[in-house]
Protein backbone atom coordinates (compact mmCIF):
# COMPACT_ATOMS: atom_id res chain seq x y z
CA UNK A 1 0.00 0.00 0.00
CA UNK A 2 1.44 3.11 -0.92
CA UNK A 3 1.19 6.81 0.95
CA UNK A 4 -1.39 7.96 -1.00
CA UNK A 5 -3.64 5.19 -0.81
CA UNK A 6 -2.55 4.83 2.74
CA UNK A 7 -3.81 8.50 3.67
CA UNK A 8 -6.98 8.26 1.27
CA UNK A 9 -7.95 4.90 2.85
CA UNK A 10 -7.98 6.54 6.52
CA UNK A 11 -9.93 9.43 4.96
CA UNK A 12 -12.43 7.12 3.60
CA UNK A 13 -12.69 5.43 6.78
CA UNK A 14 -12.97 8.57 8.53
CA UNK A 15 -15.81 10.19 6.66
CA UNK A 16 -17.90 7.22 5.10
CA UNK A 17 -21.76 6.66 6.33
CA UNK A 18 -21.41 5.02 9.57
CA UNK A 19 -23.02 1.35 10.46
CA UNK A 20 -25.31 1.70 13.28
CA UNK A 21 -22.73 -0.63 15.88
CA UNK A 22 -19.93 1.71 14.54
CA UNK A 23 -22.33 4.87 15.02
CA UNK A 24 -22.64 3.64 19.12
CA UNK A 25 -19.09 3.26 19.41
CA UNK A 26 -18.14 6.86 18.46
CA UNK A 27 -18.24 9.54 20.73
CA UNK A 28 -19.34 13.21 19.85
CA UNK A 29 -16.19 14.72 20.22
CA UNK A 30 -13.93 12.85 17.35
CA UNK A 31 -13.42 15.74 15.44
CA UNK A 32 -9.80 15.65 13.41
CA UNK A 33 -7.44 13.29 11.81
CA UNK A 34 -4.05 13.56 11.75
CA UNK A 35 -1.21 11.67 9.85
CA UNK A 36 2.39 11.38 10.63
CA UNK A 37 5.49 10.35 8.72
CA UNK A 38 7.99 8.73 11.37
CA UNK A 39 11.28 7.09 11.17
CA UNK A 40 10.97 3.72 12.72
CA UNK A 41 13.74 3.96 14.78
CA UNK A 42 12.52 7.20 16.49
CA UNK A 43 9.25 6.09 17.11
CA UNK A 44 7.63 5.99 20.61
CA UNK A 45 4.02 5.60 21.15
CA UNK A 46 4.39 7.15 24.60
CA UNK A 47 6.16 10.18 23.13
CA UNK A 48 3.47 10.63 20.49
CA UNK A 49 0.53 10.21 23.23
CA UNK A 50 2.24 12.65 25.86
CA UNK A 51 2.51 15.24 23.56
CA UNK A 52 -1.31 14.83 22.31
CA UNK A 53 -1.98 15.08 25.86
CA UNK A 54 -0.19 18.06 26.59
CA UNK A 55 -2.75 19.88 23.96
CA UNK A 56 -5.39 18.79 26.16
CA UNK A 57 -6.48 15.94 23.47
CA UNK A 58 -6.81 12.42 23.66
CA UNK A 59 -5.62 9.72 21.09
CA UNK A 60 -9.35 8.06 19.87
CA UNK A 61 -7.94 6.05 17.22
CA UNK A 62 -4.83 4.90 16.01
CA UNK A 63 -3.29 2.97 12.75
CA UNK A 64 0.21 2.75 11.37
CA UNK A 65 1.78 1.46 8.01
CA UNK A 66 5.44 0.80 7.40
CA UNK A 67 6.63 2.84 4.21
CA UNK A 68 10.66 3.11 2.94
CA UNK A 69 10.73 -0.72 3.41
CA UNK A 70 10.12 -0.48 6.94
CA UNK A 71 12.54 2.40 7.88
CA UNK A 72 9.58 4.68 8.24
CA UNK A 73 6.12 4.45 9.58
CA UNK A 74 2.57 6.17 8.76
CA UNK A 75 1.04 6.87 11.91
CA UNK A 76 -2.49 8.58 11.85
CA UNK A 77 -4.57 9.89 14.61
CA UNK A 78 -8.01 10.49 15.79
CA UNK A 79 -7.77 12.89 17.96
CA UNK A 80 -11.24 14.89 20.43
CA UNK A 81 -10.29 18.59 18.87
CA UNK A 82 -11.81 20.89 17.23
CA UNK A 83 -8.55 23.10 16.38
CA UNK A 84 -5.60 21.00 16.01
CA UNK A 85 -3.17 23.89 15.08
CA UNK A 86 -2.08 23.21 18.56
CA UNK A 87 -1.14 19.60 18.74
CA UNK A 88 0.45 20.37 14.72
CA UNK A 89 2.89 23.53 16.14
CA UNK A 90 3.77 20.73 19.16
CA UNK A 91 4.57 17.94 16.79
CA UNK A 92 6.54 20.90 14.26
CA UNK A 93 8.64 21.83 17.67
CA UNK A 94 9.28 17.91 18.52
CA UNK A 95 10.64 17.42 14.47
CA UNK A 96 7.84 15.32 13.34
CA UNK A 97 6.65 15.68 9.78
CA UNK A 98 2.98 15.63 9.51
CA UNK A 99 1.56 14.64 6.11
CA UNK A 100 -2.00 15.32 6.46
CA UNK A 101 -4.45 16.43 8.84
CA UNK A 102 -8.56 16.89 8.63
CA UNK A 103 -10.69 18.97 11.02
CA UNK A 104 -13.67 19.11 10.81
CA UNK A 105 -15.85 22.73 9.69
CA UNK A 106 -17.39 24.14 12.59
CA UNK A 107 -16.90 26.46 15.61
CA UNK A 108 -13.38 26.87 14.83
CA UNK A 109 -13.93 28.18 11.04
CA UNK A 110 -17.02 30.67 11.93
CA UNK A 111 -14.53 31.69 14.56
CA UNK A 112 -11.87 32.12 12.85
CA UNK A 113 -14.23 34.02 9.87
CA UNK A 114 -15.68 36.26 12.33
CA UNK A 115 -11.73 37.22 13.76
CA UNK A 116 -11.27 38.07 9.97
CA UNK A 117 -14.29 40.33 9.19
CA UNK A 118 -13.45 42.18 12.55
CA UNK A 119 -10.03 42.69 11.34
CA UNK A 120 -10.69 43.97 8.08
CA UNK A 121 -13.62 46.20 9.67
CA UNK A 122 -11.06 47.48 11.94
CA UNK A 123 -8.44 48.17 9.16
CA UNK A 124 -11.25 49.86 6.99
CA UNK A 125 -11.90 52.52 9.63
Amino acid sequence: MSVKEFINTQFDKYTSPLTKEQFTELTETENSLLILEIPQKDYSLTEVARIVESNNAHVLSLSTLPISGGADILLSLKLDLHDLTAVLRSFERFNYKVVYFYMREGEVTDTQKERYDELMYYLEM
